[in-house]
């Protein structure tokens, strides 16, 4: 039955997720918030592992870090803006909201310390996480 669900309903993520990255996660774009762990990361988005709960939809942003550094080290977080797209028992999943492309008849400069897809990239690629014999994410 699970095999004939698979072919009805593949897999719709397009990027490899790597389970038990060393991030946490905070609400907003400081680190006020309380501390959530990182169950999952991949460039599409990741899930956060939480008793809260949102709706599908809501947009926020959320600054991701590596764990165990200190804020004095700006390459060691990055801010995405994030949808929640799901909720399971033990978190909730986001997809990360990339910007659009600047144009210089845009008012809507990117802000300071969020990240597009190309920091997102760099920041994902800095992560040493051991996956299958790899040392980084790719």
């Amino acid at each position: 039955m699970n095999r004939f669900l698979r072919w009805l309903y593949p897999n719709q993520r397009k990027a490899d997720r790597h389970p038990e990255p060393p991030l946490v996660a905070y609400l907003g774009t400081g680190r006020t918030s309380q501390e959530f762990p990182v169950g999952d990361v991949s460039a599409n988005g990741f899930f956060m592992i939480t008793a809260e709960r949102w709706l599908p939809g809501t947009v926020m942003p959320v600054t991701l870090q590596r764990a165990g550094t200190g804020e004095s080290d700006p390459a060691a977080s990055i801010i995405m803006e994030s949808k929640v797209v799901r909720s399971g028992p033990d978190g909730v999943g986001f997809a990360f909201v990339l910007p659009e492309r600047a144009t210089p008849e845009s008012d809507d400069a990117q802000l300071e310390g969020w990240g597009d897809k190309d920091a997102l990239e760099r920041f994902l690629q800095s992560l040493k996480v051991a996956q299958h014999g790899e040392s980084q994410l790719e």
